[in-house]
């Protein structure tokens, strides 16, 4: 006799088989794992964690650190090395250099850089303490895709653009971390560009984070800044890849 199962046990009994599947497409993919990784590493006796990946361009990052970026057809007006959320970062006082000439320039932009300098400096809080420095509010936080042309590749950037503002004073602002083959502002992104390089070149993925800040009118459409402000940040990004793989 044809006994029918109810389709609630069907539906069960399908839910154990997928999970089996996951389970073992998981024990497949640690396998494919130890199989690239530790047998290589068995044979030639030489193991990842007797030779922690290395930091590349320790001096290039220190120096943007402590003197930032030069940008063309933009001038520094000043440039200091600031404690900020227990790190170092460098802040420029930008201008035009068609507005460097007059007593009172218009606008004058804010170029904060944070670069690592040591392997285990991880990107984590850096817009918060930003926030906390600058002590203002944000608001129409949106993301903000650019493009960086080099000599041989495009490199694709996704930047968090939103508006700071204080009573005294209205910001569009862009933040991302940068590296030189992309950039996001979520750290994780930078964590798997990391994992990658790691992989391939045993050493580590240098970071920089960036916050940009471009003055507005009070309260006014960020939307505005965007013809100086994504061309600027196109040659943040540029000088960067320079100032490491010259």
């Amino acid at each position: 006799m044809l006994i029918l199962q109810p389709p609630f046990a069907m539906q069960s009994l399908l839910t154990v088989r997928h999970f089996h599947r996951l389970k073992l497409g998981f024990v497949l993919f640690l396998l494919a794992i130890v199989t690239f990784l530790v047998l290589p590493n068995y044979w030639t006796g030489q193991w990842n964690w007797q030779h922690l990946p290395e930091l590349p361009h320790v001096q290039q990052l220190r120096t943007v650190q402590r003197h930032g970026l030069s940008l063309s057809n933009w001038k520094t007006l000043d440039q200091q090395e600031v404690e900020i959320g227990g790190h170092k970062w460098s802040v420029q006082a930008i201008v035009p250099q068609s507005q460097a000439d007059q007593a009172t320039p218009q606008v004058t932009s804010l170029l904060f850089l944070r670069p690592q300098t040591w392997a285990r400096d991880l990107p984590q809080v850096d817009w918060i303490d930003i926030n906390g420095a600058q002590q203002w509010n944000t608001d129409s936080v949106r993301s903000l895709e650019f493009k960086v042309s080099l000599p041989d590749r495009t490199i694709p950037v996704t930047a968090r653009f939103l508006r700071g503002w204080t009573e005294a004073r209205t910001y569009a602002v862009l933040q991302w971390y940068a590296w030189t083959d992309g950039g996001s502002p979520a750290p994780d992104h930078w964590f798997w560009a990391d994992q990658m390089t790691q992989l391939r070149d045993r050493q580590h993925l240098p970071w920089t984070a960036i916050s940009l800040l471009m003055p507005i009118e009070p309260l006014g459409n960020i939307e505005t800044a965007l013809p100086q402000l994504e061309p600027l940040a196109q040659q943040i990004q540029s000088t960067l890849i320079q100032a490491l793989i010259p």
